[in-house]
């Protein structure tokens, strides 16, 4: 019998009458003899956890854990740059012993695996970082890249979990795009192997489904194409009807034909067959943000026009009542959707900025900063969310913190001349000249009007400024 499964056995007997210490002991020596058992390392997990569980710990660990398996993680640190993959793996699950559901080593557990090509255990790694962090987007990330190569629907789930969390992730718009298009090439090439025929035309039924499947492999560039993109999604709806991602395109063709109400109905439908599809929530809401932005910039065009066509006053003060409501209700609308997209997706530093600058609109200007001071841990957010902290604190009358907000802001930014970098200097000065240090306002404001005198009002305000002085 093979050592290692003689091991393995004799773990999964001492688990069955209760000896969960010893099972876990057994289980690691298999593992240094076959590294690459990925059902016995999730049952060695499973079995660690209870332990833990059952003793009243954390079996994520905690300050003390990382300090007791610091010796382990270095001589892991100094196996990989050995590459000495399968030592490192063990050395590894040494660390993870007091702490089996730590999503931080379970992932780079998955890497050592990866490494040693024991792809299996690297899948079933992955997935218990979901399983302990639902919200794990790298390791959604690392199922869709694995499971590409060998199960396209797997990968294009994970990759549309992945979206719920991080919408704006182009990687995963991308291989859900591109998985897409292979199970189509998949199912052209398994008809032609049934049929026995290289030909085009013979491996279809017909000529029809000839010219269906070509025309769903078309990218979809104008509206003729999404009419027919929404005939074939619906075919596929008849054949599938429970699944709410085609429910979701369906909605989203719709959205593109400016059809929101069929859009809307689509939207629903994804949610009623999967209430737990967060990626429909969020269609949902956007869609509802672009209808909701629309009838609100129609309000302000009608008061424009009004305003230009010499309307009688009662008019002009009536469509002004309206535009202000339009404007609070999507502010409200506004504040209560990204509210909600931040509790879904608590890392998507993105929509804590929007979040922020929602409250900043409605004057919550303490809840504001605090979306802000989060969003500012991601270095592509972090220029915008100082500026609009600086914004805060200058409303809050708090002029020290607002200019040091700007300052920093501006000492990160690659261009001094780009219009965000005038943008910023400019409300610095704004802070300098209320805070009444009127010498470093017209310093500010001057180098503003050295590159561009025609910005915003910033000529009026030295004059202003230099009078005043």
């Amino acid at each position: 019998m093979n050592p290692a499964k003689d091991i393995f056995k004799r773990a999964e007997q001492a688990a069955r009458k209760g000896n969960s210490e010893y099972a876990v002991e057994l289980f690691l020596q298999g593992l240094t003899l076959d590294p690459k058992a990925p059902e016995e390392r999730r049952k060695l997990h499973h079995i660690e956890t209870q332990v833990i569980q059952n003793a009243g710990g954390n079996a994520s660990g905690g300050m003390k854990t990382k300090l007791s398996t610091a010796g382990n993680l270095a001589k892991v640190k100094k196996l990989k740059v050995q590459k000495k993959w399968d030592e490192a793996v063990i050395e590894l699950e040494r660390a993870l012993r007091p702490q089996p559901r730590n999503t931080g080593l379970l992932f780079d557990l998955g890497g050592l695996l990866e490494n040693l090509e024991a792809f299996d255990g690297a899948l079933s790694t992955y997935e218990e970082c979901i399983e302990a962090d639902r919200g794990f987007v790298e390791a959604y990330r690392k199922l869709g890249q694995l499971y590409a190569g060998t199960d396209p629907k797997k990968a294009i789930e994970a990759w549309e979990k992945l979206r719920m969390h991080k919408p704006e992730d182009k990687e995963a718009s991308k291989a859900i795009r591109d998985l897409s298009a292979a199970t189509l090439v998949k199912t052209i090439d398994d008809k032609k192997a049934a049929t026995g025929d290289d030909s085009f035309r013979a491996m279809l039924k017909s000529e029809d489904e000839s010219a269906d499947l070509e025309q769903k492999a078309k990218v979809i560039r104008t509206d003729e194409d999404r009419i027919e993109a929404v005939r074939f999604k619906k075919e596929e709806l008849r054949a599938d009807p429970t699944n709410s991602r085609l429910w979701r395109d369906l909605g989203g063709l719709y959205q593109d034909l400016h059809k929101f109400d069929h859009a809307k109905a689509a939207f629903k439908k994804a949610l009623a067959v999967n209430p737990q599809d967060l990626f429909a929530v969020d269609k949902l809401g956007s869609l509802e943000e672009i209808v909701f932005k629309e009838q609100t910039e129609k309000t302000h065009e009608e008061y424009e026009a009004a305003v230009q066509n010499g309307a009688d006053e009662a008019r002009v003060r009536e469509l002004e009542d309206a535009m202000k409501a339009a404007d609070q209700a999507l502010l409200q609308f506004l504040i209560e959707e990204y509210g909600r997209k931040v509790k879904a997706h608590p890392t998507d530093y993105e929509l804590k900025i929007i979040f922020g600058e929602a409250l900043m609109g409605g004057d919550r200007l303490d809840e504001a900063i605090e979306q802000f001071q989060k969003a500012v841990k991601d270095p592509k957010f972090k220029v915008r969310g100082q500026n609009n902290m600086g914004a805060c604190f200058q409303k809050k009358g708090v002029h020290a913190i607002a200019i040091a907000q700007y300052t920093e802001a501006l000492g990160g930014m690659a261009d001094a001349d780009s219009d965000m970098a005038k943008n910023v200097r400019y409300n610095l000065a704004t802070a300098y000249e209320e805070k009444g240090d009127y010498t470093d306002a017209l310093d500010q404001y001057q180098v503003i009007m050295a590159t561009d005198i025609g910005f915003r009002d910033v000529s009026l305000r030295v004059d202003h400024l230099m009078k005043k002085m």
